[in-house]
């Protein structure tokens, strides 16, 4: 099942910041040709340039929006002009926000249906017909503890992690033997600045779950390798996700609300 990464091409949406940057510079350090794309053009050039430096990869920049309507199929498109035998698609671009519901920006949560939900549709569908062509490659699609239970105060962002793995779980099935492989990385929080544009603050809680994001990518990169279909980092995240499973539904509601009070929301 283990393969080299070496003079492959790599997508990675939202690769400028975060989970995306570090699985660019990790893939890159690796011999990975890569394709970067998000909406911060300044950022993201300047990823793709620093990365272009190691170990003589390739590196293409594309800046695109997924959050706009025609978001996705506006970057397949630019992709379907550069024409590269990408074979690893990294579906990581995502955001939350927290808080009640009913007082929440609807611009911001149907922004985050598009590209948490709709872009990740997108860009599987657009790939995977491709990598089964060549019985190779895969994805690595990037959802959430917060996939494993309802999430109030940030109930936009859970259904949607939510979905990626559910989704995800799908895809892999349908692809076995396939030799095409689907991976669900679930990581608990990771201090890449996610918490700040969601409005989470710190606290105790927050700090004994965190897992730092090359800890998290890394660990990624090889369940991908082994061809592992969920991947938790973390022992304690484990243990959470494993209780979610045992625990009753009103019980497991009440204590993720719990914990996002605990964050300073609501």
């Amino acid at each position: 099942m283990k393969f080299s990464f070496r003079g492959s091409w790599a997508l990675v949406t939202g690769a400028s910041s975060g989970l995306g940057a570090e699985f660019a510079r990790q893939l890159a350090h690796q011999g990975t040709n890569l394709v970067l794309t998000s909406r911060n053009e300044v950022k993201l050039r300047r990823v793709a340039e620093d990365l272009a430096r190691v170990n003589g990869v390739s590196t293409h920049a594309i800046a695109a929006d997924l959050g706009v309507p025609g978001g996705a199929r506006q970057l397949l498109d630019r992709l379907e002009a550069l024409d590269l035998p990408i074979l690893h698609v990294i579906n990581n671009a995502g955001f939350g926000s927290a808080g009640p519901f009913a007082n929440s920006d609807p611009e911001r949560e149907e922004r985050m249906v598009r590209v948490n939900v709709e872009s990740v549709v997108s860009v599987a569908r657009y790939f995977l017909p491709r990598l089964l062509t060549r019985g190779q490659g895969g994805l690595i699609q990037v959802a959430s503890t917060s996939a494993f239970q309802p999430t109030p105060l940030m109930a936009t962002y859970g259904a949607t992690k939510a979905f990626v793995l559910s989704f995800s779980l799908s895809v892999a099935e349908e692809l076995r033997g396939s030799g095409v492989r689907v991976t669900v990385l679930c990581p608990g929080p990771v201090p890449t600045g996610f918490q700040e544009a969601a409005g989470i603050h710190a606290s105790s809680l927050l700090r004994f779950a965190k897992l730092e994001p090359n800890d998290v990518v890394e660990t990624a990169l090889e369940g991908y390798r082994r061809g592992k279909t969920i991947v938790v980092p973390g022992a304690v995240n484990s243990v959470q996700t494993a209780a979610v499973r045992v625990l009753p539904r009103q019980v497991v509601v009440r204590a993720a609300r719990w914990a996002m009070q605990g964050l300073g929301r609501g």
